[in-house]
């Protein structure tokens, strides 16, 4: 098992290598070359299918006939290969990162890696040269981002993510407040017809978006876990920025309401949303919206913002969460009579992120300005796409600030 998926590895490196020579002869206008070429390439794919028909079946036999110690035995023999795989891809990933020596026994690891964490997608990955570095960022390392992702003020936990791997695609969603209740059923009638749903689809399609990191001789020479440290803690800064900025800038595309004073806010609550919009409402607001709310007392002198008792230091609204958004990302209207925005509703049901869920990675040291520096710049990709969903789920209020 484990010499036959050694044997595919190093078969998917030599497809993926023949597959970017095609493209360089194409390229090129080497037509005649590339369709000579094309026949190994074929014919490499035909390996390839086959090793991974008979692999397969090989998996089947030994969980039909084994007993259940063997399936359990192949079972954690497959997770030892995924964990050892995981920690091979991971050293390989540094040495891009450090942009050393790249062997094609490494390449086939990166290959097999890629396959594995991504299925389905319908795109190969090309050979690549020593010292280059575009692929997928490990696992482990990418749950270190999303740790320092969540620690910060990221407004994509408030509304709907839908993880995909196709680069385009559509979703269909059913709206919460197009919901009808069951009928009553008579005995021995038969099942009355109710209103069907109402599902809206929601197309998507993924769109690059990177930024570069000038990276010191010093830091890589420093220790794995410092650099590390170092590149998750950029990615995930920069992730929480893109996304927040996606999310606002989609939120005021709704059509503003004038409101001034709380009693129209009441009643965008009251009776502007659907009760059970309502109920998982949230008040997003920047930071003059937020310090005007904070301000504001009842006619006994008690503040109207509540303090969450389940999470200190988060306020509440008539037991809606108030989250804050900084001006610079959200900014007012006016200078002397200042109008500041707050979205009222469930962004759950307004808004939909769809995400690659992978971070890819790409270095350089004679690219962009670090030739001049002598530095390694280090750029990163995600891919995402925003959509609405329910416009009648949020209601943009602009309030005048008194």
């Amino acid at each position: 098992m484990i010499e036959l998926t050694r044997e595919l590895r190093e078969l998917l490196a030599q497809l993926n290598q023949a597959k970017t020579e095609v493209r360089s002869m194409i390229g090129q206008n080497k037509v005649d070359e590339a369709d000579k070429r094309m026949e190994e390439v074929r014919s490499l794919q035909k390996k390839v299918d086959l090793l991974t028909q008979l692999d397969t079946e090989d998996r089947e036999n030994l969980g039909v006939g084994g007993s259940g110690a063997e399936i359990g035995g192949q079972k954690g023999l497959e997770s030892r290969e995924d964990a050892e795989l995981e920690t091979e891809y991971r050293g390989i990933f540094l040495r891009g990162v450090r942009r050393q020596h790249i062997t094609a026994d490494m390449q086939s690891v990166i290959s097999e890696y890629q396959r594995r964490t991504v299925l389905n997608e319908g795109q190969t990955n090309p050979a690549i040269p020593d010292g280059d570095l575009s692929i997928l960022v490990p696992k482990d390392v990418q749950t270190m981002i999303h740790k320092v992702s969540r620690s910060l003020d990221d407004l994509s936990e408030f509304v709907t993510v839908e993880p995909v791997t196709a680069l385009s695609g559509s979703r269909v969603l059913e709206n919460y407040g197009t919901m009808t209740p069951f009928a009553v059923m008579d005995e021995y009638a038969p099942v009355p017809e109710i209103g069907g749903p109402t599902f809206t689809p929601v197309n998507y399609k993924l769109k690059d978006r990177g930024g570069f990191l000038p990276i010191t001789n010093n830091l890589l020479q420093d220790t794995d876990q410092n650099l590390l440290a170092y590149i998750t803690n950029w990615i995930g800064r920069k992730a929480v920025v893109t996304r927040n900025t996606l999310i606002t800038n989609l939120l005021t595309t709704w059509t503003k309401q004038a409101m001034s004073g709380l009693d129209p806010i009441k009643k965008v609550l009251n009776v502007g949303l659907d009760p059970a919009i309502s109920a998982n409402a949230v008040i997003l607001t920047n930071q003059d919206g937020y310090d005007w709310l904070d301000t504001q007392k009842d006619s006994t002198g008690r503040y109207l913002l509540t303090d969450d008792i389940t999470q200190p230091g988060r306020k509440l609204f008539r037991g809606r969460q108030v989250i804050v958004v900084a001006n610079r990302y959200l900014p007012s209207e006016g200078t002397t009579t200042i109008k500041a925005p707050m979205f009222i509703g469930d962004l759950k049901q307004a808004i939909v992120l769809f995400s690659r869920m992978f971070y890819e990675l790409d270095t350089t040291k004679e690219g962009g300005d670090a030739w001049r520096r002598r530095t390694t710049e280090l750029r990163a990709v995600i891919r995402d796409d925003i959509q609405k969903w329910d416009a009648e789920s949020v209601v943009f209020a602009q309030v005048t600030l008194s």
